[in-house]
């Protein structure tokens, strides 16, 4: 391209060389050009479309879709419209849109030839959601779970709009519902029924999509024989039961598929119901694909960090809803606490002040309320089902024995000392203590999770003096406030977030089984650097706090 060209005009120039026409903008202004690409000795005409600025791949259509890849082929749609690369698989230069263009084009004719050699069949099985879609139906199931299920229709208020959910805990799907915006639809019924298949769906080289649910059972049957059979039982037992409508659950080893069966037109049919018609009415029934959305705490969970472990099944404590407290019970929650029989109990006898807001996880709808009443009602709210508790009490007067853990976010010292004793007996508890340093200077946190390891009070000598200084030199201090008895520390809302994270980090690698290192610093300010490493500090022999 000459310095003074135009990248449209460059681009043009650059396909012409390569045989491509000019045909003007489509409806989104995206340049349209006409061309071919070679693939396995045949030209094929293609349609190209390219974004101007080019921050999107351009698109590739097929005018003519080969007899070898009707009606249906991998990384093809019905369109003809190729998928050659996934978005952000490739870095896009909008400096050279020009050689981006004809390197996607190079790229769209070699899967092409692949497509043509038979090569990628297998990807039929990964794109097997991309050819299978409709409304969504909302999956809150346990997956461990073989209870019954139920089909709950909701409809969202003022919009009209019908939302499918299955579910086998009728109380925890209503309050996602609400949480939704919706409410239940109770002049609607229909009854669900689940298969599961160890078959991978993939979809027919004919007749696509399944229409009745003869072409559904002959597909299964193709793909699982067994799978076949109990379909065919279960839609035959609900038809005959005079249910209008039957929603079909697949569960395969890939993701659950769905899809509506329709027997409404045959319900006025004389002996529609009777043995030996049943089973035609049932096969010329009509059937509608249906979009399996997971939305059951554990899937929400694992799905964001899948390698990590989480924090379900666990009875956690946190103590202190303050402004550490108020992130790290949100972090916690999006880690699983709550979920899946596990318990989140958040405990503080303080309410909510004004003063509090710029740098807490509540807002000014909660002023003036207790802290663990609001925190608990709005956590409840983000993961609708999860078990979330206030304890609006002293936490020295709260009942702590019977958790896993117990996390102290108050950010008082000497409070943290009589917490340490309180969980010695009846039986030790495991603590995680969590802090900020100076101005919001550093962030630390510190797991007790054995009698060997150091409390909060074993991290200074007999004297008081810092065994483990977190910053190598003197810590700063500032106060802000007017007189004596509202002087506070300043530091921003990000320093509560960084310490809420370091302690949910440590709370998943303890939930994993790493507790290595206990004692974990992260300095803020780029201005100090962190004196002592992280490590496993010991108790300390005769410690007033630990008893050790």
């Amino acid at each position: 391209m000459t310095s003074r060209e135009s990248p449209i005009a460059g681009l043009t120039r650059a396909l012409a060389a390569h045989g491509f026409v000019y045909r003007g903008r489509n409806t989104d202004s995206w340049l349209t050009f006409g061309g071919s690409l070679t693939a396995e000795g045949t030209i094929h005409a293609i349609q190209l479309a390219v974004q101007p600025e080019g921050r999107e791949l351009p698109r590739i259509v097929l005018e003519s879709i080969p007899a070898e890849l009707r009606p249906i082929a991998p990384h093809l749609g019905s369109n003809g419209g190729l998928c050659y690369a996934m978005a952000g698989s490739i870095v896009l230069d909008v400096f050279d849109i020009a050689g981006q263009t004809l390197a996607c084009v190079d790229r769209a004719q070699q899967i092409l030839s692949s497509m043509l050699r038979g090569e990628l069949i297998a990807d039929l099985e990964e794109e097997f959601f991309a050819y299978w879609n409709g409304d969504f139906c909302f999956m809150d199931l346990r997956q461990s779970s073989h209870d019954r299920v139920e089909c709950i229709i909701a409809k969202r208020h003022q919009q009209g709009r019908v939302a499918v959910f299955v579910t086998n805990d009728r109380m925890r799907t209503l309050s996602k519902i609400a949480a939704f915006g919706a409410h239940e639809d109770d002049s609607i019924h229909a009854t669900v029924r689940r298969i599961k298949t160890d078959a991978k769906p993939r979809p027919l080289a004919s007749d696509w999509p399944p229409r009745t649910v003869r072409d559904v059972l002959h597909w299964q049957g193709l793909l699982d024989m067994s799978c076949r059979r109990k379909l065919d039982r279960h839609v035959t037992e609900v038809f005959k039961s005079g249910q209008h409508w039957m929603l079909c659950v697949i569960e395969s080893p890939k993701l659950p598929y769905a899809f509506w069966i329709d027997f409404t037109k045959f319900r006025r049919v004389k002996g529609a119901r009777r043995v030996t018609q049943a089973r035609e009415f049932v096969y010329g029934a009509e059937v509608t694909p249906v979009s399996c959305v997971r939305v059951d705490n554990q899937y929400i969970v694992e799905r964001a960090a899948p390698d990590r472990a989480s924090l379900m099944k666990r009875r956690i404590a946190v103590v202190g809803c303050g402004t550490i407290g108020g992130y790290l019970a949100e972090l916690v929650v999006k880690a699983g606490a709550g979920s899946d029989g596990g318990v989140l109990t958040l405990v503080d006898n303080d309410v909510l002040l004004p003063q509090n807001i710029g740098r807490h996880r509540l807002g000014f709808d909660s002023i003036l309320k207790n802290k663990a009443v609001a925190l608990a009602e709005e956590m409840s709210r983000n993961m609708p089902g999860a078990d979330i508790r206030a304890l609006p009490v002293d936490c020295m007067q709260a009942d702590l024995a019977g958790f896993d853990i117990v996390v102290n976010a108050t950010g008082e010292e000497a409070l943290g000392h009589l917490l340490t004793s309180k969980l010695l007996a009846p039986r030790f508890v495991p603590s995680l203590t969590v802090w900020i340093e100076g101005p919001g200077t550093v962030v630390r946190a510190l797991l007790r999770d054995t009698h060997a390891a150091a409390c909060t009070r074993c991290m200074s000598s007999s004297d008081r003096r810092p065994l483990y200084a977190a910053i190598e030199g003197e810590m700063p201090t500032l106060l802000a406030g007017q007189g004596c008895e509202s002087l506070y520390v300043p530091f921003p809302a990000t320093a509560s977030v960084q310490a809420a994270c370091l302690a949910t980090e440590i709370l998943t690698d303890w939930a994993g089984g790493v507790t290595s290192p206990r004692l974990r610093t992260r300095v803020l300010d780029a201005r100090f650097l962190k004196g002592a490493a992280d490590q496993n500090p010991p108790s300390l022999i005769g410690c007033p706090a630990c008893g050790t």
